[in-house]
Parts: structure tokens; sequence; C-alpha cells
């Protein structure tokens, strides 16, 4: 290709057709660039779990990045699974999954009624307005159905080695960039509520650590706890995986908000701890759950026939 761009022999358009053609482009390449923030993620949550000795919320954080790489190769290798109704199912699960895990985990935007019948926007905020949170969970909630779409490139190889569109032009000419310009304002309105809570939770810390919990009347700004969020305390660096959601301990273990009484039971495992397992079994658990994760990109790319 360079040796006929050099020479002149065709242009660069046709130049870049071996390397848009390449096998290890399109088996390789692309889709490392894909599932690499995702698999990093996820290795960065399994050593949270060895540090800490716990499962939950590092390993519930981690499914939320494997189920995201499922649906992302699978649609990569194989583009016209989009329309397969088992690929549809599993991308439904996996978006809902995130869309759960943001509300209960990274911005625990809901908690429970007083008596218990169901769940209400949390008491402690900082924002004034609660149609800005109302706001910014509705366009999360259409806007994580569109992730999936700036994951999966334009062009593929077909098993046949001809090059293909994944997308009609008007999608890769309008839509394709409107999905990507959607996506950063998502992730601007999610840090809104992520970093507000990670606020709220530090500065709940301070008051703990220096006693220093006030009587006044409480608030829109005020904790469950009673104390002013605006008393002045030093607000600490946020640190990766301490701002998740609150959870509630029944019998040793940790109850899962938003999951109980239907699906929580199926979340024992994660919720025990790992205090009692040796140094090798954590390791070796952990090394199973990576295990799978790269397993999952060999099983797509041998669906592909690729291998």
């Amino acid at each position: 290709g360079l040796q006929g761009w050099w020479t002149a022999s065709y242009s660069i358009d046709e130049a870049a057709g071996p390397v848009e053609r390449s096998w290890i482009v399109h088996t390789v390449i692309l889709p490392a660039c894909v599932v690499s923030p995702l698999w990093w993620r996820f290795l960065q949550n399994l050593r949270q779990s060895y540090d800490s000795k716990a499962r939950w919320p590092y390993l519930g954080n981690a499914l939320k990045y494997f189920l995201a790489a499922e649906v992302a190769l699978f649609g990569l290798f194989e583009p016209d699974a989009k329309q397969n109704v088992l690929w549809i199912g599993c991308f439904v699960c996996a978006t809902l999954y995130q869309i759960w895990w943001d509300v209960f985990q990274d911005w625990a935007l809901l908690e429970k009624t007083d008596d218990g019948s169901g769940y209400r926007l949390r008491s402690t905020r900082l924002y004034s307005r609660k149609s800005m949170y109302y706001g910014i969970f509705a366009a999360n909630f259409l806007l994580r159905f569109c992730w999936t779409m700036t994951l999966i490139p334009r062009r593929y190889l077909s098993q046949s080695g001809m090059l293909r569109d994944a997308y009609s032009s008007d999608f890769q000419t309008f839509i394709g960039p409107a999905l990507a310009s959607a996506e950063i304002i998502r992730r601007s309105l999610w840090g809104l509520i992520r970093v507000e809570w990670e606020a709220i939770k530090t500065s709940r810390e301070y008051v703990a650590t220096k006693g220093s919990i006030s009587g006044g009347d409480r608030g829109e700004n005020s904790d469950d706890n009673g104390f002013d969020l605006d008393d002045g305390g030093k607000l600490e660096p946020m640190q990766i995986g301490s701002g998740y959601g609150r959870g509630r301990r029944r019998g040793g273990v940790l109850s899962l908000p938003g999951l109980d009484p239907i699906l929580e039971p199926y979340f024992g495992m994660a919720r025990r701890e790992m205090s009692s397992m040796t140094e090798l079994q954590i390791l070796g658990e952990l090394c199973l759950y990576a295990t799978a994760f790269t397993s999952l990109g060999i099983f797509a790319a041998a669906h592909r026939h690729v291998l």
C-alpha cells in the first residue's frame, strides 16, 4: 500500500485498501481497541476486590464491564447479530444493569421510604432542583441504550474477505457523530451526580471522624444524621471505588438496594466477605474471572470462524 502511494501507482484512498482488508486489523487490533478500556476497568475492580478482601461492590462493578465487553465483541465480530434476538436480549440486560448500577451504586439516588414500601429521591442533595435529578436520570437512561453503537466500527471484514458497511450511509454521516457527541454529554451529566454523591459521602466521613455533628434543623443539605453539609469541612480527594451506594447489612451480609426481595438472594455469593479465605484461594477465584473475560474474546472470534 505505501509503495503504491509513494510511486503514485494509485491514490491514497486506494492505498488504504490493504489495511482496511487486513485480517489482523479486524480480528486483533480493532477488537483490542474496543475492549481494552473495559478490560482494564475489569482488572481494576478485581484488584480492589483482592486488596479489600471483599467481593461486593467490586465484583458487581466488574460484571458490568464483563457484560459490556460481551455485547461489544459479538457486535464487532458479527454485526449482523444486531438483528438476533439473543444479542438484543443481552444488550438490553447489560444496559439495564448499568442503569441500575448508576442509580443505586454510583449515585445512591434512591432510598427506601419510611414505611419501606418503595423508593424515593434521597433526602441529602446538593442541587436544589429535583427536576435536575430526574432530567439527568432520563437522559442517562435513554443514552445508555446508544453506547454500543459507538463501539462497533463502521466497516467490518466478512467471512469471505469482503469489506462491508456495518451501518447505512445515513447512519455513518449523521447518526454516528451524533451518538458519539451524546455519549460525551451523558458522561458529563453522569459526573455531576457522581461527584455530588462523593462529596456528600466524604463530608459524612469527615464529620463522623471529627465528631462535629451539629444539632441544627435538617434541610435539603442535611443528611439523615442531622449534620450540615455547609460546615466548612475539608473534602478529601475522590478515591476509585470509594463512592458506591449505601449498603445495609442483614445477618452479617451486605444487602443490595433496589434488588430485594426478588433478585437479592441470587447475589448471596457476591455479598459474602473473602476475609476467611487464604491468599491463594482469593487469587484463584479472581483468576477464574479474568480467564472468563479473556475466553470471551476467543469464543467470539471462533464463532465468526476467524481462528
